[in-house]
C-alpha cells in the first residue's frame, strides 16, 4: 500500500516526547518562573503523566539545563551562519549583529532562563560553556578579519567582544521594554564605531592613528 507515511521509530517517539516536554517546560517556566512552576503544570501542558516527566528529567534543574543547552545550541548554529560572508570581516559582523540582536529581541524570556539557572544552579558549567561556544563566533569573523589586514591586532580580541556584545544585548534590551524593533542605527553606529577604531587604513596603519579616527 503506497501513500503512508512509516510510523516513527522508538528513538523518534522518544525525542518527539522529549521535545514536547522542553516546549511545555519553556512555556511553564516563562509564565511562572522557576520557583512557581511545577512539574505536573509542565506535564499537563506536554499532554502527558507527569511520572513520564521524570523518565527524561529527574528534577526542574535537569529541564532548565536542557532548555538553556538547546537555545544557545540554535543560537550558535544561526549566528555561524549569519557570519558566514566571505570577504569583509566588518560587513560579516554587521550580519551577526543583526541576527544577535533579532534574536534577543524575539527570545527575551529565554535568555532571562539562562540568567535564572546561574541562580538556581550557581555552580552549573555547561551553560558556560554553551555561551562562550556562541560567543567565540564572534572571536572567528575578528580574527579573520586580523588575518586580512582589515582590523588592526592591537586591541585585544575580549575588548572588542565586549564591546560588541555589550552593545548589541544592552540595546536589544531597552529596545524591548520600549517596544521598539528600529534596530538599525544601534548596528549602523556600532558597525562605524568598529570600523574607525579597529578598522586598518589604506596605509596599512590603523585607522584611528591614521587619522581617520579622531579621539575627543
Amino acid at each position: 500500500m503506497t501513500g503512508l507515511s512509516p510510523s516513527p521509530t522508538r528513538r523518534q517517539k522518544v525525542e518527539q516526547r522529549e521535545a514536547a516536554i522542553l516546549r511545555a517546560a519553556q512555556a511553564i517556566f516563562i509564565e511562572h518562573g522557576y520557583d512557581g512552576a511545577r512539574m505536573a503544570d509542565i506535564a499537563r501542558r506536554a499532554g502527558m503523566a507527569e511520572g513520564t516527566i521524570y523518565i527524561y528529567f529527574k528534577t526542574k534543574i535537569d529541564l532548565m539545563k536542557a532548555i538553556v543547552a538547546n537555545f544557545w545550541s540554535d543560537l550558535t548554529i544561526g549566528a555561524r551562519a549569519a557570519g558566514r560572508l566571505e570577504g569583509s570581516a566588518l560587513l560579516a559582523l554587521r550580519s551577526l549583529a543583526e541576527f544577535h540582536m533579532q534574536a534577543l529581541i524575539e527570545q527575551f524570556e529565554v535568555i532571562e532562563l539562562t540568567q535564572s539557572l546561574r541562580i538556581f544552579a550557581p555552580g552549573e558549567t555547561d551553560s558556560r560553556q554553551d555561551m562562550r561556544i556562541y560567543v567565540a563566533v564572534f572571536d572567528d569573523i575578528y580574527r579573520r578579519g586580523i588575518d586580512r589586514g582589515q582590523f588592526c591586532e592591537a586591541t585585544p580580541v575580549w575588548v572588542a567582544r565586549d564591546l560588541f556584545y555589550g552593545t548589541v544585548e544592552y540595546s536589544a534590551r531597552t529596545m524591548r521594554l520600549r517596544g521598539s524593533e528600529d534596530t538599525g542605527l544601534v548596528i549602523d553606529i556600532l558597525v562605524d564605531v568598529f570600523e574607525a577604531r579597529f578598522g586598518v587604513s589604506e596605509t596599512g596603519q590603523p585607522a584611528f592613528e591614521a587619522g581617520e579616527y579622531k579621539r575627543f
